[in-house]
């Protein structure tokens, strides 16, 4: 049986062969403009730019974001869009309230612990509203060897989690487990609970909201990943404001959009949601 990271790199090749988009062996394009819809806004390239993700590689070295199967690829290419357009629609589409003015890629929020904090794909922004902070995964979830650890220096500091008790357990759950191999094997629970911390840090624990966004192929994976998110759900409780929404929801959300135009939404259903109808 085909692993399910497999079948979304088959098919955005598929998707680039019909449209005579030459990649290299790995599925990377050797243009970038060659894997979005439009080219990077200055102001979006700048905040790439400024990111620690290696997105946009360097003369010498190709960027992440050209993969063909790129999560930055995917995120740029459904939200880049509406930067210049009606943003509040996209963002009540993800669920966020009415009036969000701003929206920035790459952003970070560091912790007391100092260090490189974790990059948010996205936060929509407006006046006096809670920011939504997004957390993006196109094939990431599928990868079962990537490790799902948190540091004991989540741990070490007195009051860190004060705000957040529901999390610290989850913190202390994750780090104990025998061998350090969480029993989260697809989400990466660890990830998550470092942004929140940082969000808290900024915000406050009730003072922003915070998405989980997924790509979803049908498949055992997908089903195992979705029971890990009810489990990282039961966890935090309401103790901060936390969803999660499929990318193919949210498509289907973006089509009753009155605001969106063709060739846009066209793109979107070809590329990587072929099989949803209207």
């Amino acid at each position: 049986m085909l692993m399910t990271y497999k079948i979304i790199h088959n098919q955005q090749q598929a998707w680039a062969h019909q449209r005579e988009i030459k990649f290299d062996k790995d599925g990377y394009t050797f243009s970038l403009d060659d894997n979005l819809l439009f080219s990077l806004l200055p102001e979006v390239k700048k905040e790439f730019q400024s990111s620690k993700g290696d997105e946009l590689g360097s003369d010498e070295k190709r960027g992440k974001m050209q993969a063909l199967h790129s999560s930055a690829a995917l995120v740029v290419n459904v939200f880049q869009y509406w930067v210049n357009r009606n943003l509040s629609d996209i963002a009540l589409a993800c669920g966020a309230p009415q009036g969000m003015t701003e929206l920035h890629f790459e952003i970070t929020h560091p912790t007391p612990l100092g260090g490189v904090p974790p990059h948010l794909d996205l936060e929509f922004r407006g006046n006096k509203l809670k920011p939504l902070a997004i957390e993006s995964k196109c094939t990431e979830p599928y990868y079962r060897h990537t490790k799902r650890t948190i540091k004991a220096k989540y741990l070490s500091v007195p009051g860190l989690w004060a705000q957040l008790p529901r999390c610290e357990k989850l913190v202390r759950h994750i780090h104990e487990e025998e061998q350090r191999k969480t029993s989260f094997v697809y989400l990466d629970a660890p990830q998550l609970l470092k942004h929140i911390l940082g969000l808290a840090t900024k915000f406050g624990p009730k003072g922003f909201q915070i998405l989980y966004l997924w790509y979803e192929i049908p498949s055992i994976e997908a089903e195992k990943h979705r029971s890990e998110i009810v489990v990282f759900k039961e966890y935090v409780g309401d103790e901060v404001d936390f969803r999660d929404m499929t990318y193919q929801e949210l498509f289907k959300a973006i089509n009753k959009l009155s605001s969106k135009d063709r060739d846009y939404a066209s793109y979107l259903h070809n590329r990587y949601f072929p099989s949803l109808t209207d």
